[in-house]
This record gives structure tokens, C-alpha cells and sequence, in this order.
């Protein structure tokens, strides 16, 4: 058992004994479901990049554990629902742009081969 993890002991209806793993919860989500809440309360609208490369733009109404709740506005009769698996990045739709310097040919530095040993021979 880990240092967050505890047991718990029963004994089942034949008498045997039984342990259960008892673990806290993933503390990993809790920054997950802070960002999700706060695209809810805020109610500005997001651009949800999804893993087969499809970009969906709404408003983020719900959201839980698994999935979420895209709208186009917040009183979208028909919302999306988008399985959190599913979602790569979540963008503001209005996001500042960065400004990007184009480096001149001669003020960038060459690019320098890198040496990467080998691990095992070649067939």
C-alpha cells in the first residue's frame, strides 16, 4: 500500500476475512476541475481541441468528472457532450495573440548536430 492508501478489514458472509484498499483521492484532477469550473462560472467562450484533430467552440456549461458540456451560448437548447478522454487543449476563444519575432538568417545561431550514442547494434 502506498503512503496514501489505507485498509479496511471485514470479514464476508462465510466468514473469511476481506481487505479493501481504501485511496484518497487523486489530487491530480482537483487543478483539472478548478479550470473546468472557472470556464463554466466565467461563461466565456473556449475552443476544446479534440484528439482526432477537431476544434469545437462554445461555451462550457457543466462539467463532471468524465465529461463536459459545450454549448454555443449559455442558453443552447442542445449543448455537445465531449468526453474529457477525448479533449487534447483547452483554449480561450479570445485570446491574446503573441507577438512572434522572425529571427534574421544571420543573427540565428546554426543549428549544431547533436552526437546520440547508440545503445545497441545495428542488424
Amino acid at each position: 500500500m502506498g503512503p496514501l492508501s489505507a485498509a479496511r478489514t471485514r470479514t464476508g458472509s462465510s466468514g473469511e476475512v476481506v481487505k479493501k484498499e481504501i485511496k484518497a483521492p487523486r489530487t491530480s484532477r482537483k487543478l483539472q476541475q478548478m479550470q473546468f469550473a472557472a470556464h463554466s462560472a466565467s461563461r466565456l467562450a473556449v475552443i476544446v481541441h479534440l484528439s482526432n484533430g477537431t476544434r469545437l467552440n462554445g461555451v462550457v456549461l457543466a462539467s463532471d468528472n468524465y465529461m463536459i458540456l459545450l454549448g454555443r451560448n449559455e442558453t443552447d437548447a442542445t449543448p455537445t457532450l465531449i468526453y474529457k478522454r477525448a479533449i487534447t487543449v483547452v483554449t480561450p476563444a479570445h485570446a491574446p495573440e503573441q507577438a512572434t519575432d522572425v529571427l534574421d538568417s544571420e543573427a540565428a545561431p546554426g543549428f549544431v548536430k547533436l552526437y546520440i550514442p547508440r545503445t545497441r547494434k545495428r542488424r
